[in-house]
């Protein structure tokens, strides 16, 4: 009679610089690629030069079997202020270790960080809606389907969805405040479309400063000309953004960033801002159109997406004429007058 085999005992620790080699072949394993955004061959130099590129904020963990690393997750919080009670989650097992508890081990862990020692309100994931035992994994952990995205990535060629999963820990203060009163309307005048240049840093500002702009957006008070230096000039050379000024004074802005690798077939609507002086007056829609333009007709984009909050009724109304459609509800996302607001999931598909 065969005696059945044991299997060794997991253990978790920090991920270290020596692990790169082993973490570069899981990630271009069969089955880690398919459930990831990992493409073939990817070296153990761009997987290194990839995790020296993560902003900070983040803790990453690797599961290890009679001295082997077998799996690997990261906790990553949002750079944004307002959204520091939120992180992703990421994790990739290796391929021979599917089904014997490395993924329980590794999130026991990361919930474990988030909750007793971080104080994290939200934990966030994507996971491709064909993948029914990593779902099940992240259901047992109390995230729960927000959203489903439409051809999220491309994979063996073909488009596949994905969901959005969140999970919150405890009830928490919804935001109920009213947006604030819109001001006296700049006087009627002539406004123009061009590329942001670094010069319009100072413009950019003034308008971030905007009380109705800071309730609709992720900013905050008093931020500083510093502070807003890379929506003038854009560190990644692929985000296109588009100014609105009348005379010298900046009175909208909108930015596209495409995706990359997998997700090369999508586009973010990363900000649409109009002055408060000059809302209602169709700026944010001529914004709109010409990022639109740019995607549809110059990138060949095939997927675009943003996040608005639930409860700006213009702004939604706005992305639905241009043919945005909701997608799911990112419960408690963001951090606002105290308390917490929820995000609209929007996207549009363009078939071709």
């Amino acid at each position: 009679m065969t005696e059945a085999c044991t299997p060794p005992s997991i253990t978790i620790r920090a991920q270290r610089e020596d692990d790169m080699a082993a973490l570069a072949a899981i990630r271009n394993s069969p089955r880690s690629r398919w459930g990831t955004l990992a493409t073939p061959y990817e070296s153990v130099e761009r997987w290194r030069k990839l995790r020296e590129a993560r902003t900070a904020g983040r803790t990453e963990l690797v599961a290890c079997a009679g001295g082997d690393v077998i799996g690997m997750a990261g906790l990553f919080r949002k750079p944004q202020t307002r959204r520091a009670h939120v992180a992703d989650i990421g994790i990739s097992i290796r391929d021979d270790f599917h089904g014997q508890g490395v993924g329980t081990k590794l999130f026991a862990a990361l919930t474990d960080l988030a909750d007793n020692w971080l104080n994290l309100q939200r934990l966030e994931l994507s996971v491709y809606t064909d993948n029914p035992a990593a779902i099940a994994l992240y259901q047992k952990f109390g995230f729960e389907i927000e959203a489903t995205e439409t051809a999220d990535a491309f994979r063996d060629g073909a488009f596949v969805n994905s969901y959005v999963m969140g999970r919150l820990r405890g009830t928490l203060l919804r935001d109920t405040s009213p947006y604030p009163s819109a001001p006296v309307p700049a006087p009627i005048a002539p406004y123009t479309l061009r590329a942001v240049e670094p010069s319009d840093t100072a413009g950019i500002t003034e308008l971030m400063l905007q009380p109705l702009v800071r309730h609709g957006t992720l900013r905050t008070p008093f931020t500083t000309e510093e502070e807003n230096a890379h929506l003038a000039a854009p560190s990644d050379p692929t985000t296109r953004t588009i100014l609105a000024v009348s005379g010298d004074q900046v009175i909208g802005i909108g930015m596209l960033t495409p995706g990359k690798n997998r997700r090369a077939h999508v586009g973010d609507i990363a900000m649409l801002a109009v002055h408060d002086a000059w809302a209602r007056r169709g700026i944010g829609a001529a914004l709109l159109a010409a990022l639109l333009d740019i995607a549809d007709n110059w990138l060949n984009l095939k997927r675009l997406q943003l996040g608005v909050l639930s409860d700006n009724a213009p702004a939604i109304y706005l992305y639905e004429k241009f043919g945005f459609v909701s997608e799911g509800i990112a419960r408690a996302d963001i951090f606002r007058a105290g308390a917490y607001a929820d995000t609209r999931l929007m996207a549009r598909i363009v078939s071709r």
